[in-house]
Protein backbone atom coordinates (compact mmCIF):
# COMPACT_ATOMS: atom_id res chain seq x y z
CA UNK A 1 0.00 0.00 0.00
CA UNK A 2 1.46 3.61 -0.93
CA UNK A 3 2.03 5.85 1.88
CA UNK A 4 -0.20 8.28 1.30
CA UNK A 5 -2.57 6.15 2.55
CA UNK A 6 -0.96 6.53 6.55
CA UNK A 7 -1.54 10.34 5.87
CA UNK A 8 -5.11 10.28 7.39
CA UNK A 9 -5.11 6.87 8.93
CA UNK A 10 -2.16 6.26 11.23
CA UNK A 11 -1.94 10.03 11.55
CA UNK A 12 -5.46 10.42 12.83
CA UNK A 13 -5.00 7.27 14.74
CA UNK A 14 -1.79 8.32 16.75
CA UNK A 15 -1.24 11.75 16.59
CA UNK A 16 -5.48 11.91 18.01
CA UNK A 17 -5.45 8.79 20.30
CA UNK A 18 -6.97 10.74 22.83
CA UNK A 19 -9.94 11.00 20.72
CA UNK A 20 -10.55 7.45 20.21
CA UNK A 21 -12.41 5.38 21.83
CA UNK A 22 -9.52 3.42 24.43
CA UNK A 23 -12.71 1.41 26.10
CA UNK A 24 -14.35 -0.17 22.90
CA UNK A 25 -10.53 -0.21 21.60
CA UNK A 26 -9.78 -2.73 24.63
CA UNK A 27 -12.65 -4.69 24.14
CA UNK A 28 -11.45 -5.76 20.64
CA UNK A 29 -14.07 -3.40 19.00
CA UNK A 30 -13.55 -1.65 15.72
CA UNK A 31 -15.28 0.14 13.68
CA UNK A 32 -17.40 -1.04 10.27
CA UNK A 33 -14.93 -1.43 7.56
CA UNK A 34 -15.95 -2.55 3.81
CA UNK A 35 -15.04 -6.02 3.16
CA UNK A 36 -11.71 -6.82 1.18
CA UNK A 37 -12.95 -8.69 -1.91
CA UNK A 38 -10.80 -7.26 -4.66
CA UNK A 39 -6.89 -7.07 -5.32
CA UNK A 40 -5.44 -4.19 -3.39
CA UNK A 41 -2.88 -4.13 -6.73
CA UNK A 42 -5.72 -3.16 -8.94
CA UNK A 43 -4.73 -0.20 -10.86
CA UNK A 44 -7.64 2.07 -10.08
CA UNK A 45 -6.07 5.72 -12.30
CA UNK A 46 -2.84 6.84 -13.43
CA UNK A 47 -1.74 10.21 -12.90
CA UNK A 48 1.34 11.05 -14.92
CA UNK A 49 2.06 7.50 -15.50
CA UNK A 50 2.05 6.80 -11.53
CA UNK A 51 -0.81 4.17 -10.50
CA UNK A 52 -3.28 4.59 -7.83
CA UNK A 53 -3.80 1.37 -6.22
CA UNK A 54 -7.05 -0.29 -4.85
CA UNK A 55 -5.49 -0.66 -1.72
CA UNK A 56 -4.67 3.00 -1.44
CA UNK A 57 -8.01 3.82 -2.12
CA UNK A 58 -9.74 1.80 -0.11
CA UNK A 59 -7.57 2.59 2.99
CA UNK A 60 -8.27 6.37 2.66
CA UNK A 61 -12.20 5.23 2.26
CA UNK A 62 -11.89 3.02 5.49
CA UNK A 63 -10.70 6.08 7.71
CA UNK A 64 -13.29 8.09 6.33
CA UNK A 65 -15.86 5.38 7.20
CA UNK A 66 -14.32 5.26 10.79
CA UNK A 67 -14.67 9.06 11.32
CA UNK A 68 -18.49 10.04 9.74
CA UNK A 69 -19.32 6.56 11.91
CA UNK A 70 -17.89 7.98 15.37
CA UNK A 71 -19.83 11.45 14.58
CA UNK A 72 -23.20 9.14 14.04
CA UNK A 73 -23.68 9.39 10.24
CA UNK A 74 -24.87 6.16 8.86
CA UNK A 75 -21.62 4.58 6.92
CA UNK A 76 -23.82 1.57 6.15
CA UNK A 77 -26.38 3.72 3.40
CA UNK A 78 -25.10 2.70 0.07
CA UNK A 79 -25.74 6.31 -1.13
CA UNK A 80 -22.75 7.54 1.74
CA UNK A 81 -20.25 4.65 0.69
CA UNK A 82 -20.77 5.74 -2.98
CA UNK A 83 -19.53 9.18 -2.33
CA UNK A 84 -16.75 7.93 0.16
CA UNK A 85 -15.63 5.96 -2.53
CA UNK A 86 -15.49 8.58 -4.78
CA UNK A 87 -14.27 11.35 -2.95
CA UNK A 88 -11.02 8.94 -1.62
CA UNK A 89 -10.61 7.92 -5.33
CA UNK A 90 -10.23 11.86 -5.92
CA UNK A 91 -8.36 12.46 -3.08
CA UNK A 92 -5.94 9.86 -3.34
CA UNK A 93 -5.34 11.39 -7.08
CA UNK A 94 -4.65 14.85 -5.88
CA UNK A 95 -2.48 13.58 -2.97
CA UNK A 96 -0.14 12.00 -5.87
CA UNK A 97 -0.31 15.08 -7.69
CA UNK A 98 1.40 16.80 -4.66
CA UNK A 99 3.85 14.56 -4.04
CA UNK A 100 4.36 14.71 -7.54
CA UNK A 101 4.34 18.83 -7.76
CA UNK A 102 6.52 18.41 -4.17
CA UNK A 103 9.28 16.48 -6.04
CA UNK A 104 9.49 18.35 -8.88
CA UNK A 105 9.11 21.56 -6.87
CA UNK A 106 11.88 20.45 -4.17
CA UNK A 107 9.84 20.75 -1.61
CA UNK A 108 10.68 17.11 -0.27
CA UNK A 109 13.89 17.35 0.70
CA UNK A 110 14.98 18.85 4.25
CA UNK A 111 18.21 19.92 5.79
CA UNK A 112 19.47 18.45 8.75
CA UNK A 113 17.86 20.69 11.20
CA UNK A 114 14.56 20.75 10.03
CA UNK A 115 14.68 16.28 9.80
CA UNK A 116 16.14 16.84 14.28
CA UNK A 117 12.89 18.86 14.86
CA UNK A 118 10.96 17.01 13.07
CA UNK A 119 11.87 13.89 14.63
CA UNK A 120 12.16 15.48 18.05
CA UNK A 121 8.53 16.35 17.85
CA UNK A 122 7.80 12.79 16.64
CA UNK A 123 9.48 11.46 19.70
CA UNK A 124 7.56 13.22 21.62
CA UNK A 125 3.87 12.38 20.31
CA UNK A 126 4.90 9.12 20.27
CA UNK A 127 5.91 9.08 23.95
CA UNK A 128 2.89 10.61 24.86
CA UNK A 129 0.61 7.96 23.03
CA UNK A 130 2.76 5.41 24.62
CA UNK A 131 2.26 6.61 28.29
CA UNK A 132 -1.44 7.01 27.66
CA UNK A 133 -1.84 3.67 26.59
CA UNK A 134 0.10 2.49 29.72
CA UNK A 135 -1.40 4.74 31.83
CA UNK A 136 -5.27 3.02 30.28
CA UNK A 137 -4.24 -0.91 29.94
CA UNK A 138 -1.22 -1.41 31.70
CA UNK A 139 -3.05 -1.87 35.29
CA UNK A 140 -0.45 0.10 37.00
CA UNK A 141 -1.02 1.43 40.40
CA UNK A 142 0.73 3.82 42.60
CA UNK A 143 2.59 0.59 44.37
CA UNK A 144 4.03 -0.76 40.79
CA UNK A 145 7.37 -1.62 40.72
CA UNK A 146 9.89 -0.68 37.95
CA UNK A 147 10.47 -4.10 36.53
CA UNK A 148 6.09 -4.24 36.27
CA UNK A 149 6.11 -0.87 34.52
CA UNK A 150 8.30 -1.79 32.18
CA UNK A 151 6.58 -4.95 31.12
CA UNK A 152 3.18 -2.59 31.08
CA UNK A 153 5.17 -0.56 28.44
CA UNK A 154 6.67 -3.34 26.36
CA UNK A 155 3.21 -4.87 26.26
CA UNK A 156 1.41 -1.51 24.91
CA UNK A 157 4.51 -1.24 22.20
CA UNK A 158 3.74 -4.90 21.27
CA UNK A 159 0.07 -4.20 21.02
CA UNK A 160 0.38 -0.81 19.29
CA UNK A 161 2.57 -2.52 16.65
CA UNK A 162 0.23 -5.47 16.09
CA UNK A 163 -2.12 -2.70 15.25
CA UNK A 164 0.20 -1.83 12.48
CA UNK A 165 1.85 1.22 14.54
CA UNK A 166 5.11 1.91 15.56
CA UNK A 167 7.46 4.80 15.98
CA UNK A 168 9.28 4.36 12.65
CA UNK A 169 5.92 4.36 10.83
CA UNK A 170 5.07 8.02 12.80
CA UNK A 171 7.84 9.35 11.86
CA UNK A 172 7.78 8.69 8.06
CA UNK A 173 3.68 10.01 8.16
CA UNK A 174 5.33 12.80 10.17
CA UNK A 175 7.86 13.86 7.00
CA UNK A 176 5.08 12.91 4.71
CA UNK A 177 2.70 15.73 6.36
CA UNK A 178 5.57 18.16 6.65
CA UNK A 179 6.16 18.03 2.82
CA UNK A 180 2.51 18.10 1.81
CA UNK A 181 2.17 21.11 4.36
CA UNK A 182 5.10 22.52 1.86
CA UNK A 183 2.70 22.09 -1.06
CA UNK A 184 -0.27 23.79 0.50
CA UNK A 185 1.81 26.77 1.36
CA UNK A 186 3.44 26.53 -2.27
CA UNK A 187 -0.47 26.59 -3.67
CA UNK A 188 -2.15 29.50 -1.70
CA UNK A 189 0.85 31.57 -1.98
CA UNK A 190 -0.30 35.30 -2.45
CA UNK A 191 -3.50 35.19 -0.57
CA UNK A 192 -3.91 38.56 1.00
CA UNK A 193 -6.33 40.13 3.44
CA UNK A 194 -6.32 44.06 3.14
CA UNK A 195 -8.11 46.38 6.04
CA UNK A 196 -10.63 47.29 3.22
CA UNK A 197 -11.44 43.39 2.83
CA UNK A 198 -11.94 43.66 7.03
CA UNK A 199 -14.36 46.56 6.82
CA UNK A 200 -16.37 45.18 4.19
CA UNK A 201 -17.04 41.86 5.57
CA UNK A 202 -18.08 43.32 9.10
CA UNK A 203 -20.16 45.83 7.80
CA UNK A 204 -21.87 42.70 5.29
CA UNK A 205 -22.01 40.64 9.18
CA UNK A 206 -23.38 43.75 10.63
CA UNK A 207 -26.00 44.17 8.39
CA UNK A 208 -27.41 40.64 8.16
CA UNK A 209 -27.18 40.48 11.96
CA UNK A 210 -29.78 43.66 12.05
CA UNK A 211 -31.80 42.21 9.58
CA UNK A 212 -31.70 38.88 11.56
CA UNK A 213 -31.58 40.31 15.30
CA UNK A 214 -33.42 43.59 15.77
CA UNK A 215 -37.13 42.19 15.99
CA UNK A 216 -35.91 38.61 17.58
CA UNK A 217 -34.38 38.73 20.67
CA UNK A 218 -35.09 35.05 21.28
CA UNK A 219 -33.13 33.90 17.97
CA UNK A 220 -29.96 36.24 19.15
CA UNK A 221 -29.47 34.92 22.21
CA UNK A 222 -29.87 31.60 20.81
CA UNK A 223 -27.24 31.86 17.90
CA UNK A 224 -25.01 33.76 20.08
CA UNK A 225 -25.05 32.38 23.11
CA UNK A 226 -26.14 28.73 22.61
CA UNK A 227 -23.82 28.75 18.90
CA UNK A 228 -21.03 30.62 19.98
CA UNK A 229 -21.53 33.04 16.88
CA UNK A 230 -20.37 36.20 17.22
CA UNK A 231 -22.85 39.68 17.03
CA UNK A 232 -22.24 42.30 15.39
CA UNK A 233 -25.39 43.64 16.31
CA UNK A 234 -27.25 43.90 19.76
CA UNK A 235 -30.81 44.67 19.70
CA UNK A 236 -32.03 47.36 21.71
CA UNK A 237 -33.07 47.03 25.63
CA UNK A 238 -30.42 45.14 27.19
CA UNK A 239 -29.10 46.16 30.52
CA UNK A 240 -26.03 44.92 32.36
CA UNK A 241 -27.01 43.27 35.72
CA UNK A 242 -24.88 41.91 38.84
CA UNK A 243 -26.23 39.86 41.84
CA UNK A 244 -25.80 38.72 44.90
CA UNK A 245 -26.86 34.86 44.84
CA UNK A 246 -27.86 33.51 48.11
CA UNK A 247 -27.73 30.21 49.07
CA UNK A 248 -30.51 28.60 50.54
CA UNK A 249 -31.72 25.05 52.03
CA UNK A 250 -31.99 22.38 49.94
CA UNK A 251 -35.40 21.49 51.98
CA UNK A 252 -36.94 24.58 51.72
CA UNK A 253 -36.57 25.56 48.33
CA UNK A 254 -37.41 21.44 47.38
CA UNK A 255 -40.76 22.55 49.80
CA UNK A 256 -41.19 25.56 47.22
CA UNK A 257 -40.59 24.15 44.16
CA UNK A 258 -43.15 20.71 44.97
CA UNK A 259 -45.72 23.05 45.80
CA UNK A 260 -45.11 25.30 43.06
CA UNK A 261 -45.52 22.00 40.63
CA UNK A 262 -48.27 20.97 42.09
CA UNK A 263 -50.02 23.89 41.99
CA UNK A 264 -49.84 23.87 38.38
CA UNK A 265 -50.21 21.10 37.37
CA UNK A 266 -53.84 21.36 39.30
CA UNK A 267 -54.46 24.15 37.30
CA UNK A 268 -53.45 22.83 33.67
CA UNK A 269 -55.92 19.91 34.91
CA UNK A 270 -58.93 22.20 35.39
CA UNK A 271 -58.36 24.48 32.25
CA UNK A 272 -57.82 20.76 30.63
CA UNK A 273 -61.55 19.57 32.33
CA UNK A 274 -63.22 23.11 31.29
CA UNK A 275 -62.10 22.54 27.94
CA UNK A 276 -63.08 18.98 27.51
CA UNK A 277 -66.24 18.73 29.58
CA UNK A 278 -65.11 15.97 32.00
CA UNK A 279 -65.56 17.65 35.36
CA UNK A 280 -69.12 17.87 34.14
CA UNK A 281 -69.83 14.16 32.76
CA UNK A 282 -67.90 12.30 35.53
CA UNK A 283 -69.53 9.78 37.24
CA UNK A 284 -70.85 10.77 40.44
CA UNK A 285 -70.67 7.70 42.10
CA UNK A 286 -67.69 6.56 40.55
CA UNK A 287 -65.23 5.35 43.53
CA UNK A 288 -61.68 6.80 43.45
CA UNK A 289 -59.02 3.91 43.02
CA UNK A 290 -56.37 5.69 45.31
CA UNK A 291 -56.44 8.76 47.94
CA UNK A 292 -56.07 11.49 46.38
CA UNK A 293 -53.33 13.84 47.10
CA UNK A 294 -55.13 17.24 49.35
CA UNK A 295 -54.84 20.26 46.98
CA UNK A 296 -52.22 22.68 47.06
CA UNK A 297 -53.60 26.42 47.53
CA UNK A 298 -51.44 29.41 46.39
CA UNK A 299 -51.44 30.49 49.80
CA UNK A 300 -49.39 27.20 50.97
CA UNK A 301 -47.04 28.33 47.67
CA UNK A 302 -46.44 31.92 49.00
CA UNK A 303 -45.68 30.64 52.30
CA UNK A 304 -43.10 28.42 50.88
CA UNK A 305 -42.02 31.51 49.11
CA UNK A 306 -41.44 33.37 52.05
CA UNK A 307 -40.23 31.03 54.19
CA UNK A 308 -37.49 30.99 51.78
CA UNK A 309 -36.73 34.62 51.93
CA UNK A 310 -36.99 34.72 55.93
CA UNK A 311 -34.27 32.34 55.96
CA UNK A 312 -31.74 34.96 54.35
CA UNK A 313 -33.43 37.71 55.71
CA UNK A 314 -30.39 38.68 58.39
CA UNK A 315 -27.89 38.43 55.45
CA UNK A 316 -29.99 40.91 53.26
CA UNK A 317 -30.40 43.20 56.41
CA UNK A 318 -26.74 43.30 56.87
CA UNK A 319 -26.37 43.75 52.70
CA UNK A 320 -28.93 46.42 52.86
CA UNK A 321 -26.95 48.37 56.27
CA UNK A 322 -23.57 47.92 54.29
CA UNK A 323 -25.72 49.43 51.22
CA UNK A 324 -26.48 52.20 52.78
CA UNK A 325 -23.23 52.98 54.26
CA UNK A 326 -21.90 53.37 50.81
CA UNK A 327 -20.27 49.83 50.13
CA UNK A 328 -19.92 49.19 46.50
CA UNK A 329 -22.80 47.13 45.63
CA UNK A 330 -19.62 44.70 43.52
CA UNK A 331 -17.66 44.30 46.73
CA UNK A 332 -21.00 42.67 48.25
CA UNK A 333 -21.20 40.62 45.10
CA UNK A 334 -17.24 39.65 46.08
CA UNK A 335 -18.37 39.18 49.73
CA UNK A 336 -21.92 37.51 49.89
CA UNK A 337 -22.57 36.23 46.38
CA UNK A 338 -22.07 32.41 45.51
CA UNK A 339 -22.49 32.88 41.49
CA UNK A 340 -19.28 31.67 40.17
CA UNK A 341 -20.17 33.60 36.40
CA UNK A 342 -20.23 36.88 38.88
CA UNK A 343 -16.55 36.00 39.90
CA UNK A 344 -15.09 36.34 36.25
CA UNK A 345 -14.69 39.08 33.74
CA UNK A 346 -16.59 40.87 32.11
CA UNK A 347 -19.52 39.78 33.88
CA UNK A 348 -17.95 41.14 36.92
CA UNK A 349 -17.50 44.29 35.17
CA UNK A 350 -20.21 45.11 33.49
CA UNK A 351 -22.92 42.33 34.89
CA UNK A 352 -25.12 39.89 32.63
CA UNK A 353 -26.80 41.28 29.37
CA UNK A 354 -30.44 40.62 30.08
CA UNK A 355 -33.67 41.72 27.90
CA UNK A 356 -37.41 41.64 28.79
CA UNK A 357 -37.79 38.70 26.49
CA UNK A 358 -34.37 36.63 27.07
CA UNK A 359 -34.43 33.09 26.89
CA UNK A 360 -31.12 32.39 28.77
CA UNK A 361 -32.29 33.37 32.58
CA UNK A 362 -34.45 32.48 34.96
CA UNK A 363 -38.03 34.66 34.21
CA UNK A 364 -37.53 35.68 37.91
CA UNK A 365 -34.01 36.74 37.47
CA UNK A 366 -35.19 38.69 34.14
CA UNK A 367 -38.03 40.10 35.95
CA UNK A 368 -36.14 41.49 39.27
CA UNK A 369 -33.96 43.02 36.76
CA UNK A 370 -36.36 44.72 35.11
CA UNK A 371 -38.22 45.83 38.12
CA UNK A 372 -36.20 49.12 38.71
CA UNK A 373 -35.73 51.89 36.88
CA UNK A 374 -32.28 53.88 37.09
CA UNK A 375 -28.75 52.42 36.84
CA UNK A 376 -27.66 51.70 40.19
CA UNK A 377 -30.50 50.70 41.58
CA UNK A 378 -31.11 47.72 43.41
CA UNK A 379 -34.12 45.10 43.57
CA UNK A 380 -35.50 43.48 46.39
CA UNK A 381 -35.02 39.83 46.96
CA UNK A 382 -36.33 37.18 44.56
CA UNK A 383 -36.30 33.24 44.76
CA UNK A 384 -34.94 32.19 42.01
CA UNK A 385 -33.98 28.45 40.72
CA UNK A 386 -30.48 28.63 42.31
CA UNK A 387 -31.40 30.48 45.43
CA UNK A 388 -31.87 34.27 46.36
CA UNK A 389 -31.36 36.83 44.03
CA UNK A 390 -30.51 40.95 44.77
CA UNK A 391 -30.12 42.24 41.78
CA UNK A 392 -28.08 45.45 40.65
CA UNK A 393 -29.24 47.69 37.57
CA UNK A 394 -25.22 48.28 36.56
CA UNK A 395 -25.59 49.93 32.38
CA UNK A 396 -27.48 49.96 29.47
CA UNK A 397 -26.13 48.04 26.68
CA UNK A 398 -25.03 49.45 23.75
CA UNK A 399 -27.61 49.07 20.72
CA UNK A 400 -26.82 48.57 17.33
CA UNK A 401 -23.85 47.63 15.86
CA UNK A 402 -20.78 46.54 17.51
CA UNK A 403 -17.46 48.18 17.65
CA UNK A 404 -14.71 46.49 15.04
CA UNK A 405 -12.27 45.54 18.09
CA UNK A 406 -8.84 44.22 17.33
CA UNK A 407 -10.31 41.00 18.77
CA UNK A 408 -13.12 41.14 15.84
CA UNK A 409 -11.01 42.38 13.61
CA UNK A 410 -7.75 39.03 14.03
CA UNK A 411 -10.85 37.19 13.99
CA UNK A 412 -12.47 38.25 10.70
CA UNK A 413 -8.68 38.54 8.98
CA UNK A 414 -8.50 34.52 9.97
CA UNK A 415 -11.64 33.55 8.21
CA UNK A 416 -11.11 35.59 5.42
CA UNK A 417 -7.58 34.18 4.74
CA UNK A 418 -8.61 30.89 5.17
CA UNK A 419 -11.16 31.70 2.40
CA UNK A 420 -9.13 32.85 0.06
CA UNK A 421 -6.38 30.58 0.56
CA UNK A 422 -9.29 27.70 -0.34
CA UNK A 423 -10.31 29.40 -3.26
CA UNK A 424 -6.38 29.55 -4.04
CA UNK A 425 -6.05 26.10 -3.13
CA UNK A 426 -9.11 24.88 -5.41
CA UNK A 427 -8.21 26.86 -8.26
CA UNK A 428 -4.64 25.93 -8.25
CA UNK A 429 -5.12 21.91 -7.97
CA UNK A 430 -8.07 22.85 -10.68
CA UNK A 431 -5.25 23.70 -12.77
CA UNK A 432 -2.95 20.63 -12.25
CA UNK A 433 -5.53 18.34 -12.56
CA UNK A 434 -6.53 19.92 -16.19
CA UNK A 435 -2.32 20.27 -16.72
CA UNK A 436 -1.94 15.92 -15.61
CA UNK A 437 -2.08 12.98 -17.98
CA UNK A 438 -5.24 11.28 -15.51
CA UNK A 439 -6.40 7.75 -16.53
CA UNK A 440 -9.31 5.47 -15.12
CA UNK A 441 -9.71 2.43 -14.73
CA UNK A 442 -13.35 1.34 -16.06
CA UNK A 443 -14.13 -0.01 -12.39
CA UNK A 444 -13.29 3.11 -11.08
CA UNK A 445 -15.30 5.24 -14.13
CA UNK A 446 -18.48 3.18 -12.54
CA UNK A 447 -17.75 4.04 -9.64
CA UNK A 448 -17.97 8.34 -10.41
CA UNK A 449 -20.57 8.03 -12.02
CA UNK A 450 -22.60 5.93 -9.60
CA UNK A 451 -21.65 8.39 -6.80
CA UNK A 452 -22.60 11.65 -9.07
CA UNK A 453 -26.38 9.85 -9.66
Amino acid sequence: MKKTVRLLALLTALVLTMALSLSALAEGETASQPEATANPDDVMATVNGAAILRGTVDGIAENMIYSFSQYGYDTSDEGMLQWINQYALEYAVQLELMEQKAAELGLDQFTDEEKAEIEKENADEWAEIVDTYVSYYGGLTEESTDEEKASARISVLSMLEGWGYTEAIMLETAFDNAVLDRVEAYMVEGAVVTDEDIRQSFDEKEAADEETYKNDVAMYEYMTQYYGQTAYYVPEGYRGVTHILLEVSDDLMGEYESLSARLEEQQDEEEGAELTGDAATAAPDAEPTEIPEPPVTQEQVDAAYQAILDSVQPTVDEINEKLAQGVPFSELVAEYGTDPGMEVEPNKSLGYSVHMDSILWDPVFVQAAFSVDHVGDVAAPVVGSYGVHIVQYTRDVPAGPVELTDEIQNALREELLSAKEDELFSATMEQWLADAVITYSAEAQELMADAEE
